[in-house]
């Protein structure tokens, strides 16, 4: 097994890491191609974006106008392979479209020896913001109201829907409607 967590090869991942999220932060689209793998084997995938090799990556970052702002590093966790592979996991709060939101980033980074360090596989994806207090009274307070026994060993599974069932929720409760919208007629027989 290859040494893990060499602190040479950390520090310089660390260093990377923190160049590319300059980058991020300014809109560098030159500065951001180059962090990637120049292959069409690279894969980044986005919250909204699948991507597969380099062009598509530069294509994306080409056409898509900033939406983030506000992205702040919240914790980040490096671990390094030997010398040659690293993997870097984030967490970051940010703005996107005005909407706080909390996110979550992973890059693979490989040392190709003719071109250095270079970001090989990569995913962002938004945390699920939970309130598990929330969920738990609610959980509690709706079986009293319905007089139902809540087990305790099934209990966790009820809250974990609860917040499931938010989360799908969510999308469809944040669009806004006209006020002119008019609910649909309701028919009875």
């Amino acid at each position: 097994m290859p040494p893990v967590n060499d602190p040479v090869t950390l520090a310089e991942i660390a260093t990377l890491h923190d160049a590319y999220e300059k980058a991020l932060a300014a809109n560098d689209i030159a500065a951001l191609g180059r962090f990637f793998w120049d292959s069409p084997d690279v894969t980044r995938y986005g919250v909204a974006e699948h991507l597969y090799g380099a062009e598509a990556i530069r294509s994306y970052r080409q056409s898509n106008e900033v939406v983030v702002t506000g992205r702040k590093r919240l914790r980040r966790h490096i671990t390094a392979f030997g010398a040659d592979c690293a993997v870097v996991m984030s967490e970051f709060s940010q703005s996107v479209r005005g909407k706080a939101g909390h996110c979550r980033q992973s890059q693979t980074w490989i040392r190709f020896p003719d071109a250095g360090w270079r970001i090989v596989a990569a995913h962002v994806s938004l945390a699920q913001a939970t309130n598990e207090s929330t969920w738990s009274a609610y959980a509690d307070q709706t079986a009293a109201a319905l007089a139902l026994a809540l087990a305790p060993d099934h209990r966790p599974g009820v809250i974990q829907n609860l917040e499931r069932a938010a989360s799908i929720a969510a999308p469809l409760l944040a669009h806004a409607l006209p006020p002119a919208t008019e609910p649909a007629p309701v028919f009875s027989a």
